[in-house]
C-alpha cells in the first residue's frame, strides 16, 4: 500500500500496526462453494500459507477477512466483479436475494430535502492526524508552502456486508504532546516540541497481527516468526518443545526482541495444516497413478529414542515425456509393531501395478508375509547388502584380530596423534563403514614404528579388498536415482573379475573375497527380477551374467499374458524399422563408462516379427541392440522399442525399480550417522508429518 504522503513530499507517518500482507503466491483450498475458486490463502516462498485469518482474491488481489463462511466472497464478487459474479449465478442456479427493505433511518436519510447517502462497504478505519499547534500555525504555516494540517487516512477493506456500518467504539483517539511517540509511531522529520499528534487507531482486540522491533530495529511481524520456528523443525527434523529451551528461547528474544513466542500448540497445528495439505494434493495424486501405471515401494524400519519402530513408505515411479525421470518420493512414516495394518495404509493402491518393494530390513516376517501374500517381489537394498558384505568380513576371525590390534594401537598413541591436529574415525557398529575408515586412517594416514609394519600390511590388504565395494556405490552415487537394473552387471563384474582369486593374495585376502563374491551371489545375481531388470535395459543386457534365463522367460510370459488379458487380447506391432544411429560420444566419460570400460561397436536392427513373442523378441533383442551406457533407456524403449513389441509393453514394469530405498546412501558417513541421530530423537505425534515435510521439502509431484 503506496503512503499518499510519500509521493506529496509531506512528513510521513509510519505505524508498527500497519503492515502490509506480503505473499509470494495464492494457494486455493478445495472448498465445495463455488465462491472459493476465485480465492486464496497467502502462501510464501516454501508454499506455506501465512495466515488463514485473510484470504486473497485472484482477480484484483484485495485483501479480506476470513470469518468462516462465503459472506464477504460473495460481496467482494458482487460489488467489485459483477460480471464474473453473475456467471456464478447463472452457471450454478444461484438466486440472488431481493435487498433488504430500508429502515426508518434510512428513509429519513433520504426524504424530500436531503441528499441521498451513498454508503461505502464496511472498512475497518485506521486514521493518523498531525496537526501543528495553533501558536506555531502563524509561525511556520507560510514557510515553504506547508500547510497548517495535514491528515493521513489509510482504509483497510475487511468486508462489504451493504448493511454493515462503521463503529467508532472501535477507535481510540492519543493525543501525544512533544516530539515523542505513543505506540511505537515516529516521525520521520522532526517536528516542534509543541507539536501534537492525534492517533485514531483500532482497539487491541480488533487488531489481527502484532509486530515486534528487534534490537537491531528491524520489525518482526508474528506470521514470520512463526514460519521461521516452523521451518526451523522441518529442516533440522527436531522435536517442537526443542523451540523452547532456555537457549534457544533467549537466542529467539536477542534476534527479535522482546517478542512473544507463539505456543507450542500454534507450531504444531501449522504443522500439521501444512502436512495435510501437501499430502492430500500429493496422496490423490499418487493413488491414481497407481490405478494406471507401474510403480514401486520402498520400505524402511527404524526406531527411535524410545525404542517405537517406525516404518518409512517410499513411492517411486517414473515421469512421462519429455523427462522420463525415476523418482522417489517419501508417503509416509507409521507406527510400526504387530498390530499395524499395512492393508489400511494401501487401501486405494492398485498393488497389482507394484513391480516390485525395496527393503532396507532383511528379517521382517510381518512385512514380507504382506508382500509376498500380494505377489509383489523383494528386493534388498543395495546399500543394505554392500553393509551385510562388510559386516560379514568384519565378523572374520583374522580380521577381528587385526581389527583390535589397531585399536589398541590407536590408544597407545592417542595423544601423539591428537597432537598432530588430525581426527581419529569414530566406531559406530550400526555404519559398518566407519570400521573401513578406521583401518584407511590407520593403513594411510599415519606412520608408525617398524615394529607394526606387519599390522600395517594387513590392514592396507583389507582396506584394497574392501576398496570394490566402495567403487560400486561411488558408480551409484553418479546416477540421480540408481536403477536396480545397473545391479546386476556391476555385480556380475566385480565376481568375475574385481574378486576373482589371484595366485598373490594370502589367506587373509581370499577369505575376504569369497565372503563378499557369496553373498552378492547369493543376493544380486541369483535375483530372477534383477536379472530382467537388466536385461530390459538396452545398456546393461550385454554386460549382466545369466544364470537363470530360463525363469526369467517364464516370468516375463506370465506378466505378458495377464497385460495380454486386460487389454482384451491386442497386442500393438509396429510396421515401420527405424535406423539405430550410434550415440554420439561425450569427451567426459560417466561413473558406469569408466566402470565397465566398454569398447563395442553398435549393430544394426533387424525388422520386427509379426509373429513375436518374449523368446524370440529377447534372442533378437540380445543380438541387435547396443547402446551406450551415457544413453536414456526411457528415450530408446519410446523411440526403437516398437522392434521388439512384447519386451516393450513389459519394460515400464521395470524402469520404476530404483536399487535403493532413499538416496541416503550419496551422503558422507559421518553425516548419515548425524542424520539418523536426529531423526532417531523425534517423539509424539508429529513425526510422520515432520519427516514427509522434510524430504519433500523441495520435491514436486508430477
Amino acid at each position: 500500500m503506496s503512503d499518499p504522503l510519500q509521493k506529496s513530499g509531506r512528513m510521513a507517518v509510519v505505524s508498527q500496526e500497519l503492515s502490509d500482507l506480503k505473499f509470494v503466491k495464492l494457494h486455493s483450498p478445495k472448498m465445495k462453494s463455488v465462491y472459493w475458486q476465485h480465492f486464496g490463502f497467502p502462501t510464501n516462498e516454501h508454499d506455506r500459507i501465512i495466515t488463514k485469518q485473510n484470504v486473497v482474491c485472484t482477480l484484483c488481489h484485495k485483501v479480506l477477512t476470513n470469518h468462516g463462511n462465503t459472506t464477504n466472497l460473495r460481496a467482494h464478487l458482487q460489488h467489485r466483479h459483477k460480471d464474473i459474479f453473475q456467471k456464478i449465478c447463472i452457471e450454478n442456479g444461484i438466486r440472488i436475494p431481493p435487498r433488504r427493505p430500508l429502515t426508518k433511518a434510512g428513509s429519513s436519510s433520504t426524504g424530500p430535502g436531503r441528499m441521498p447517502i451513498k454508503r461505502d462497504p464496511l472498512r475497518h478505519k485506521v486514521k493518523m492526524e498531525c496537526r501543528d499547534s495553533i501558536q506555531d500555525t502563524s509561525n511556520t504555516g507560510s514557510l515553504q508552502g506547508e500547510e497548517p494540517s495535514m491528515l493521513y487516512e489509510t482504509m483497510v477493506p475487511m468486508t462489504y456486508e451493504d448493511d454493515d456500518v462503521i463503529d467508532n467504539d472501535h477507535f481510540v483517539k492519543v493525543e501525544v504532546s512533544g516530539s515523542g511517540t505513543a505506540s511505537g509511531l515516529k516521525t520521520k522529520s522532526s517536528t516542534n516540541e509543541h507539536s501534537t499528534m492525534e492517533v485514531i487507531t483500532m482497539d487491541a482486540k480488533y487488531t489481527s497481527t502484532t509486530n515486534y522491533r528487534s534490537e537491531m530495529g528491524e520489525m518482526v511481524n508474528q506470521y514470520q516468526l512463526q514460519d521461521a520456528l516452523v521451518n526451523m523443525v522441518i529442516n533440522d527434523v527436531r522435536n517442537v518443545d526443542t523451540l523452547y529451551d532456555q537457549g534457544m528461547s533467549l537466542f529467539i528474544r536477542t534476534l527479535c526482541g522482546n517478542v512473544e513466542l507463539p505456543s507450542d500448540k500454534k507450531i504444531e497445528t501449522l504443522i500439521r495444516e501444512l502436512h495435510s495439505d501437501k499430502l492430500t494434493t500429493l496422496s490423490s495424486q499418487i493413488k491414481m497413478h497407481s490405478q494406471i501405471k507401474p510403480y514401486s515401494l520402498g520400505f524402511e524400519i527404524w526406531k527411535n529414542v524410545e525404542n517405537k519402530h517406525f516404518m518409512s513408505i517410499y513411492f517411486n515411479y517414473t515421469t512421462d515425456a519429455p523427462e522420463y525421470n525415476l523418482l522417489n518420493q517419501l508417503y509416509c512414516t507409521v507406527e510400526y509393531n504387530k498390530f499395524t495394518s499395512i492393508d489400511e495404509i494401501f487401501e486405494e493402491f492398485n498393488l497389482e501395478n507394484c513391480a516390485a518393494a525395496i527393503v532396507s530390513y532383511e528379517y521382517d516376517d510381518y512385512l514380507k508375509h504382506f508382500l509376498k501374500s500380494k505377489n509383489i517381489p523383494i528386493i534388498l537394498s543395495y546399500d543394505v547388502t554392500v553393509d551385510k558384505c562388510l559386516k560379514l568380513v568384519f565378523a572374520l576371525p583374522d580380521v577381528v584380530s587385526i581389527m583390535e590390534q589397531v585399536k589398541e594401537m590407536i590408544m597407545r598413541y592417542g595423544s601423539e596423534i591428537s597432537s598432530k591436529d588430525v581426527d581419529i574415525p569414530t566406531i559406530n557398529d550400526e555404519f559398518p563403514w566407519t570400521f573401513y575408515e578406521l583401518l584407511k586412517f590407520f593403513s594411510e594416514t599415519v606412520s608408525w614404528p617398524e615394529d607394526v609394519d606387519i599390522l600395517v600390511a594387513s590392514s592396507k590388504a583389507i582396506v584394497d579388498t574392501l576398496n570394490i565395494l566402495a567403487i560400486t556405490l561411488d558408480t551409484l552415487k553418479g546416477e540421480e536415482i540408481p536403477h536396480s537394473s545397473m545391479l546386476s552387471p556391476i555385480t556380475s563384474k566385480i565376481v568375475n573379475k574385481k574378486l576373482a582369486l589371484n595366485d598373490t593374495d594370502d589367506e587373509l585376502v581370499a577369505n575376504i573375497k569369497a565372503t563378499i563374491s557369496s553373498e552378492l551371489q547369493n543376493v544380486v545375481i541369483a535375483d530372477h527380477h534383477l536379472t530382467i531388470a537388466a536385461l530390459l535395459d538396452p545398456r546393461f543386457h550385454r554386460l549382466t551374467t545369466v544364470k537363470n534365463l530360463g525363469k526369467c522367460i517364464q516370468i516375463l510370459n506370465s506378466k505378458y499374458n495377464q497385460m495380454h488379458q486386460q487389454d482384451g487380447g491386442n497386442v500393438p506391432v509396429a510396421k515401420e524399422t527405424p535406423e539405430l544411429k550410434p550415440a554420439s560420444s561425450t569427451s567426459r566419460k560417466s561413473n558406469l563408462e569408466i566402470f565397465f570400460d566398454i569398447q563395442d561397436e553398435p549393430t544394426p536392427v533387424s525388422a520386427p516379427q509379426e509373429d513375436c513373442n518374449i523368446e524370440n523378441d529377447l534372442k533378437r533383442y540380445r543380438t541387435e541392440v547396443y547402446v551406450n551406457l551415457d544413453e536414456s533407456p526411457f528415450l530408446w524403449w519410446n523411440k526403437l522399442g516398437h522392434v521388439y513389441g512384447s519386451l516393450k509393453r513389459l519394460s515400464p514394469i521395470y524402469q520404476c525399480m530404483p536399487c535403493v530405498v532413499n538416496m541416503n546412501f550419496k551422503k558422507p558417513v559421518k553425516q548419515q550417522i548425524y542424520e539418523q541421530h536426529k531423526r532417531c530423537m523425534l517423539t509424539g505425534t508429529l513425526i510422520d508429518a515432520i519427516l514427509f515435510l522434510h524430504n519433500n521439502n523441495d520435491n514436486k509431484f508430477d
